[in-house]
């Protein structure tokens, strides 16, 4: 018999969720669908609709994109506990990269017809959601600025102080 899964926990746990109220947690847990996918499966292609946002549970996913000529650029590997799909739930509009599988996954759904209804109810929830995107665009910037501006052992140095907070 499967084990039941803590679903207010498992968010209170994502950057994305985590200031959220216990109240907040357990409406939005009650929105939350597991489904199980294989291996390389395709989960979406940049520029699909963005309908909703996944956690993972079990196994890995590639957010990767490619450029015109066919390369590929693997943007981040997302394991379990960690979220992606966030900006299509927030504005729902289309994908940004293409998300594949892989490993056999286990995923946490949350769609965006839910979650658009529970912002408008928790105005609160919305403010501190605005908090950590603007975390996240501070961290983009300083990302980008040691990218443009910062040697190689520069840029070094930095990741490892920043990867030493964690």
């Amino acid at each position: 018999m499967p084990t039941e899964i803590d679903k207010p926990s498992l968010l209170a746990r994502t950057p994305l969720f985590g200031q959220f109220q216990p109240d907040e947690l357990n409406r939005l847990g009650s929105f939350l669908r597991v489904t199980r996918y294989p291996a390389r499966r395709i989960l979406f292609r940049k520029g699909d609709p963005g309908t909703n946002m996944m956690i993972v549970l079990q196994g890995r996913v590639q957010i990767c994109t490619r450029s015109a000529e066919g390369k590929e650029f693997v943007v981040n590997i997302i394991n379990p506990g960690e979220v992606f799909g966030e900006i299509a739930l927030l504005d729902g509009s289309d994908r940004t990269a293409d998300a594949v599988t892989m490993d056999a996954c286990e995923l946490m759904i949350l769609e965006r017809r839910d979650f658009v209804p529970f912002l408008k109810s928790h105005p609160d929830a919305c403010m501190r959601l605005l908090e950590v995107l603007c975390q996240k665009l501070r961290w983009t910037t300083g990302v980008l600025e040691a990218a443009l501006f910062l040697e190689g052992p520069s840029r070094l140095a930095r990741i490892l102080v920043h990867l030493a907070r964690l």
